[in-house]
């Protein structure tokens, strides 16, 4: 009965009596392996047939690409593994080469193939994950202790490139300049603090002079989360920026404990001994120029709305 009851009905269609419910329609070109287009207008659709055959032919390139590469590495491990023990009867230098082949494996062709949401999340955490086991295996064998020193450093760089794109995707667009530099300046610190435990150095300098660059990232932090004009936040930001860039070079003096000298002094007429204090000058004044300028600009944007 059901076999007749879809007979007649497909017996309607093609005599065009009716017409098959538009929500079938996806099954319908499923089954029969054609698009939409087709189905409707009842021609092959050439441009259709030629993206699914690139679409397979892609498909089987990235399988061989990816297999090739990891059936290369898996070689590679085995065969050190078989020298390693051969020659030096045991693990010597086999660990570190495995570290080494799954960081390679990471970038490429990389683990992201197991996701389509979350490819740049996905590939930064397998890297870097890969990248800390390499150099914690390298410590151990060399009997070392600088792991937390080189991984809080990666860390670090791996913030500052890729938390943009993430906290972008992730974040609340508002607060991103804050968590990024909130990041960035957090694993600074504790990255200080693991190098003076490691090292029994005295970081005290390294804080003082780190609090200070803070200032003007901590107020274009504020700006960016405030609704005023962005030819005001220009001009804050661009002002402060260019009066902490000027101050370092006495803050570094003072928390360094060192004795001025001429070349923190201005003198325009004696380059060669002043060039640090005329050149630090000069982009505080060109700063300052600048910020009054976005300053005027914003003020005449905001009388012509």
């Amino acid at each position: 009965m059901a076999s007749s009851s879809r007979e007649s009905a497909i017996s309607k269609w093609e005599s065009g009596k009716s017409y098959p419910d538009i929500t079938l329609v996806p099954e319908i070109c499923k089954a029969l392996d054609v698009s939409e287009h087709e189905l409707i207008r009842g021609a092959n659709d050439t441009e259709f047939r030629e993206m699914k055959k690139h679409a397979t032919l892609h498909r089987k390139v990235s399988e061989r690409f990816y297999w090739g590469f990891t059936g290369t590495y898996i070689l590679a491990l085995i065969i050190c593994l078989i020298c390693d023990i051969a020659i030096n009867k045991g693990l010597t230098f086999s660990p570190i080469v495995f570290g080494g082949l799954l960081v390679a494996f990471t970038f490429i062709p990389t683990a992201t193939r197991f996701t389509e949401q979350h490819k740049l999340a996905v590939f930064t955490l397998s890297t870097f994950a890969s990248i800390s086991l390499l150099l914690g295996i390298c410590c151990f064998i060399y009997e070392q202790n600088w792991w937390g020193i080189a991984t809080m450093g990666t860390l670090l760089g791996y913030i500052v490139l890729f938390s943009p794109y993430l906290l972008k995707r992730y974040a609340i667009r508002k607060y991103n300049v804050a968590l990024y530099f909130f990041m960035t300046y957090s694993s600074l610190f504790i990255l200080l603090f693991i190098i003076g435990v490691t090292n029994g150095y005295d970081m005290k300098p390294g804080y003082l002079i780190t609090l200070f660059t803070m200032i003007p990232f901590i107020i274009m932090s504020i700006m960016h989360m405030t609704s005023v004009n962005g030819w005001f936040k220009a001009s804050v930001n661009t002002l402060f920026m260019s009066i902490s860039l000027y101050s370092i070079q006495y803050i570094l003096t003072l928390t360094l404990g060192e004795n001025e000298n001429s070349s923190y002094k201005v003198n325009f007429s004696d380059w060669p001994n002043h060039v640090n204090a005329n050149v630090f000058l000069l982009i505080l004044i060109i700063g300052i120029i600048l910020s009054i300028v976005f300053f005027i600009v914003g003020i005449k944007q905001k009388h012509r709305r």
